[in-house]
């Protein structure tokens, strides 16, 4: 376990974090990193104030991460049908509200995740030059609107993408989340002696192995494998490669389940695919599943998938899902995409597949599948990294004493 951490030497700062996510309860993305940020920043001693979309009151939501304030934002359902339309009618509405909350705070620190939160911060600085602006870039949010086909949708890119970049450029400083993300950020104006790298990670006090043979008995019965995909659905991920590979799985090894634990956008096509393939009997999908609960659909699969699609951001991502699957001891089947390929080598936690290959995808699933020896070796080396490398406490720490080294 990491050591707990010391408190702050020098002089307390006031920290402002921010997020256009809903951050309590836990809505995925990059709300487990900014949940654990704000803790690390509260347990250094620092004065800590929020700007987030909420579930629960203003009051609650203090007192749950122990922070001074809270700004609730306007919140958008991630797993909506509307999700980006409604995303640009949010944003409009936040930047300003964290720019203005910020004038009045006089924070010295501003951490921001991802670019249009962090444009709140550059328009905040233009009335508190001294505040420093840290953008933790973990995504690009509009290399992926073109997907949603909306011509109004795609007019606005341009200017996404110009906002975004301008945030980039003008940060003082920048924590990414893999080197791959780094060098996109030196290639959009970023100063590379200005990015520090700290990955994402996993809450192990949740996701362990723990007893999932009850769900594995209630929605796959008579399965001899269970594959596993969890989290947000989302078209410009390309889910439907999981049904097209399903096929040919299920072709080799026809009692085998897929679950898709989650809900999204991409959720209406994926079951008409399904259908269209003849494949119910062999898919299912659970719905949107409390945070608690994913351990246990976890613990009860033999296999689990990530899919993203060989697109610019996607080459700097490094997703949740591989870190929640090797907590629970289970392995991964990975994209192969630089920033992934970071966190582990092939054959050691996970084992890889040429992105949008589902032939690739299919063979890779069911040549793990049939090796017992194998899947228990490569779930044993996931837990074992995650605990070494991939625990948030001592992850949200480094980034907190990055900040407190950027301030002195």
């Amino acid at each position: 376990m990491p050591e707990a951490p010391r408190l702050y030497e020098e002089q307390p700062v006031r920290v402002l974090v921010t997020i256009f996510e809903k951050l309590i309860p836990i809505s995925g993305g990059g709300t487990p990193r900014i949940s654990n940020l704000v803790k690390a920043f509260v347990a250094r001693g620092h004065e800590v104030y929020v700007a987030s979309s909420i579930a629960v009151t203003r009051t609650e939501a203090i007192e749950r991460l122990g922070c001074e304030d809270w700004l609730p934002l306007q919140g958008v359902n991630r797993m909506g049908k509307w999700k980006m339309p409604k995303y640009m009618v949010a944003f409009p509405i936040n930047v300003p509200r964290v720019a203005n909350y910020a004038r009045r705070l006089k924070p010295d620190l501003v951490v921001s995740h991802n670019s249009i939160a962090g444009y709140g911060a550059l328009l905040a600085k233009r009335f508190e030059p001294t505040t420093l602006a840290v953008l933790d870039l973990t995504d690009l949010l509009f290399e992926y609107l073109e997907d949603y086909r909306s011509l109004w949708l795609r007019a606005i890119v341009g200017l996404g993408r110009r906002l975004e970049r301008s945030t980039i450029r003008g940060s003082d400083r920048i924590i990414t989340i893999s080197q791959s993300m780094k060098n996109i950020a030196s290639r959009f104006g970023a100063q590379l002696e200005k990015i520090d790298v700290v990955p994402d990670g996993v809450d192990t006090t949740i996701f362990r192995p723990v007893d999932g043979q009850p769900l594995r008995e209630r929605h796959a019965s008579g399965a001899k494998y269970v594959v596993i995909f969890h989290g947000v659905i989302d078209p410009q991920d390309g889910p439907e490669l999981m049904v097209d590979a399903a096929r040919l799985v299920v072709e080799r090894e026809p009692a085998t389940y897929f679950w898709l634990v989650g809900d999204g956008a991409a959720v209406p096509a994926l079951k008409e695919r399904v259908r269209r393939y003849g494949l119910e009997e062999s898919f299912y999908f659970s719905g949107w599943v409390p945070q608690g609960e994913v351990p246990r659909y976890i613990s009860a699969s033999d296999l689990g998938l990530v899919i993203l699609p060989d697109v610019l951001s996607a080459r700097g991502r490094v997703t949740l899902k591989e870190f929640e699957y090797w907590a629970c001891g289970v392995p991964a089947v990975l994209p192969r995409l630089p920033a992934l390929q970071e966190v582990t080598g092939e054959g050691e936690a996970a084992v890889f597949y040429r992105p949008g290959d589902y032939e690739d995808l299919a063979e890779k699933i069911c040549r793990l599948l049939v090796d017992d020896a194998q899947r228990r070796e490569i779930g044993t080396w996931g837990e074992r990294l995650v605990k070494e490398r991939f625990e948030w406490p001592s992850l949200a720490d480094r980034f907190v004493r990055l900040c407190e080294g950027y301030l002195g």
